[in-house]
């Protein structure tokens, strides 16, 4: 198991301690500190003089890709899993995956597990829906990349033997350009999804590479225009529609329009039959403005959601 890490020292001890709280407990875990300039590596330094089986290995920035490489490096076991130093697993995240893994057709490379959102307090707020069950190339980017995050998946080695490893010259969207590698280019392409919810993920944290969402749609533009056109089952216009309503969300309209028309290339009978294909067609035809007022409206419910949650959780519990 790795943990790349940078600058997470408000979260690293928490991330590090559900590593070894796992159920299963035959495991070698490195934790590559990505050049911090917090006590990132203080923090993994005294838990590594605790358990032996923490390891830190420290060195010069380089990105979340370099470290992953470096933490491949540096272990040998025949299974690896990413574990980003802000987020935390359940404890049977690595023996339910071991399991799942050991049942999956014999083309799986790759399982992964559901995720609950938590904000940066580490309060989680909601969980998300995954697809499930059995994943190739169409559907990991119909579904725009349905793992969601790299810490919940569970990753033969010699996927990596393959495929290559990380591109360390990617600032975005590094985890999906490796797993669609891996997808055309291993002899296990597929990915298997359980339905367990055993990953806690801090959303948008603040200085998180995921909060850029300029530079990751500037990248998946790229994936999107040499990966769609591999597509088999499905019209590689479906590629383009959730990137697209996302794209939407956040008020990058250029990009979300230019995406807009790569998805309806698949048709409007085939969007229609699909929520994300009908979101797709009412963003894509509703002006400027109109979306202006839709974005507010949501980032106000969002806001109420969140912010409720804990409240309705407690009348729920009663505690």
């Amino acid at each position: 198991m790795i943990t790349p890490a940078y600058n997470v020292g408000r979260w690293i001890g928490e991330a590090v301690d559900s590593v070894l709280a796992q159920t299963e407990r035959r495991f070698e875990y490195v934790v590559v500190d990505d050049g911090s300039t917090d006590d990132t590596a203080d923090v993994v330094r005294e838990r590594a003089a605790r358990d032996p089986r923490v390891r830190l290995v420290q060195v010069p920035n380089g990105g979340s890709g370099a470290a992953r490489n470096i933490g491949l490096a540096a272990t040998t076991a025949p299974h690896v899993a990413f574990l980003d130093g802000d987020d935390r697993w359940r404890p049977d995240f690595l023996r339910h995956t071991l399991a799942t893994l050991a049942t999956a057709p014999p083309e799986t490379g790759m399982v992964y597990c559901h995720t609950r959102v938590m904000l940066e307090n580490g309060r989680v707020v909601m969980a998300r829906w995954q697809p499930t069950g059995r994943v190739d190339l169409d559907r990991l980017l119909a579904a725009n990349c349905p793992p969601h995050n790299g810490s919940s998946l569970l990753i033969r080695r010699s996927c990596f033997a393959e495929a290559g490893e990380f591109d360390a010259s990617l600032p975005s969207t590094v985890d999906f350009e490796m797993w669609l590698r891996i997808a055309t280019s291993s002899s296990t392409p597929l990915m298997w999804g359980t339905r367990r919810y055993l990953l806690d993920m801090r959303l948008m944290r603040t200085g998180s590479i995921s909060s850029n969402r300029t530079a990751r749609f500037t990248y998946l533009d790229k994936l999107l225009t040499e990966y769609a056109p591999r597509m088999q089952r499905l019209h590689p216009g479906l590629a383009y529609v959730r990137p697209a309503v996302f794209a939407y969300r956040d008020g990058h309209d250029d990009v979300a329009d230019s995406w807009a028309v790569q998805a309806r290339e698949a048709g409007t009978g085939q969007l229609a039959r699909d929520a994300w294909g009908l979101s797709l067609l009412a963003w894509s035809t509703a002006g400027r403005t109109s979306r202006a007022r839709i974005r507010e409206a949501r980032g106000r419910a969002r806001g109420l959601a969140y912010a409720g949650l804990p409240r309705a959780r407690r009348l729920l519990t009663g505690s």
